[in-house]
């Protein structure tokens, strides 16, 4: 029995000398960091040993405000807002322009107001708008159209709705526009800017219009003058900031400190830049003579994709062509006898109404999906309308 012990002790003892050889790769947590520090620095194997408590090379995960609304679309109008649940939130075109939700293809369409909204934010499950017949007041509603109530009032306008507060500006009894915040509920409105008009919101500042573009840190109270031109169609993201210098008829970029300032295009119009892309209108031309397009455009690659082509000929009330392009028209090279003079000295059609031609607006991104409002012979012919959202992701469909 004693010879035994001595031997199990024996074996025991091997295995421990065995087990302390082992490469120490195999013998760690996570094998895979360890044996990427091995493999970099072999030299010193001891500083290869990771600490993850000790460990202060990662950067702090950055905590991500919640917002209401995306890229540009708000100062396009804010008439289509991706909820995030699965519905867009929209200002319908083919019901008296109340507010509405669908599905990106249109389907399980139902009405969650009267009310006329626009500058359309959802967040948590609330729609923020501004009621257009009523002189812009803010108001929200629950996603499934209950609850709806008056949040401020006056005339507001820039309605950017975070997590920390909703931001807008609002006109006084002498129509100068002021910049201010208000908890989620309405409450608490506080003044932050004066005389100035609100372009955008992003990450704490406030970036500002009055006939300059500036920004305003809310913690700080610092103030910064960033281009000394009147300014549109604001978009900011950590990339930079977008704006359209309207008397020098350029789109512009620059870093969120103002540095790098430089011009992405030249002309154009409605412009709505988010993540990445600028959506504009521009010019074309072809054998019937000049039309609009939509195009997007890469800010990286400076490539550009034309999402749709406006019709340039003309066409009565019925969707029905007259035979006059914009060359004609422009030229004067047409048949007189198809129109007359009204009693206000307008050209219109013998057989009735106005000669009629394609409009083409700004284009609202929804995540993945892309919707313009648009007036288009489709959509006469297929709904005697001519007024509607298009979608233009996927080629042109007639949406709403």
């Amino acid at each position: 029995m004693k010879r035994f012990f001595v031997f199990l002790l024996a074996v025991l003892l091997c295995i421990v000398i065995v087990g302390c050889g082992k490469n120490p790769v195999e013998g760690t947590i996570n094998p895979v960091e360890d044996t990427i520090n091995l493999i970099e620095d072999t030299n010193n194997p001891a500083e290869d040993i990771i600490n993850p408590v000790e460990d202060t090379t990662k950067p702090p995960i950055e905590q991500v405000e919640q917002l209401g609304f995306s890229g540009g679309n708000i100062s396009a109008g804010g008439l289509l807002c991706d909820g995030g649940d699965g519905y867009i939130y929209y200002r319908s075109q083919s019901d008296g322009w109340k507010l509405y939700r669908a599905k990106p293809d249109g389907t399980d369409k139902s009405k969650i107001s009267d009310r006329v909204g626009h500058n359309i934010n959802v967040l948590d499950g609330w729609v923020y708008f501004l009621d257009y017949p009523e002189f812009n007041p803010i108001y929200r509603i629950r996603t499934d159209g209950t609850e709806e109530t008056k949040l401020v009032d006056g005339y507001c306008g820039s309605l950017y709705v975070a997590e920390s507060s909703i931001y807008f500006d609002k006109r006084d009894e002498t129509n100068a526009s002021h910049i201010y915040r208000a908890d989620l509920d309405g409450s608490n409105m506080t003044l932050l800017f004066s005389e100035a008009s609100l372009m955008y919101y992003y990450k704490g500042m406030i970036f500002l219009g009055a006939g300059q573009l500036g920004v305003y840190n809310i913690e700080t109270g610092e103030e910064t003058i960033l281009d000394d031109t009147f300014v549109a169609n604001v978009s900011v993201d950590d990339s930079g900031l977008y704006y359209w210098a309207y008397n020098e008829g350029e789109f512009r970029r620059m870093d969120l400190d103002g540095g790098n300032k430089g011009v992405i295009l030249k002309g154009g119009d409605f412009f709505n830049y988010t993540d990445g892309y600028l959506y504009y209108m521009g010019i074309s031309e072809n054998e019937n003579g000049p039309y609009h397009v939509i195009n997007r455009l890469s800010v990286e690659t400076g490539d550009i994709v034309t999402l749709y082509e406006a019709l340039n000929e003309f066409f009565d009330r019925d969707g029905n062509l007259i035979g006059v392009t914009y060359k004609q028209m422009n030229e004067g090279n047409f048949n007189p006898d198809l129109f007359e003079f009204n009693s206000q000295g307008e050209m219109v059609l013998k057989g009735g109404g106005e000669p009629l031609s394609e409009s083409v607006g700004y284009v609202y991104v929804a995540g993945e999906f892309l919707y313009m409002r648009a007036s288009l012979r489709d959509d006469i012919l297929q709904n005697g309308r001519f007024d509607s959202i298009v979608r233009l992701d996927n080629g042109l469909i007639i949406w709403d």
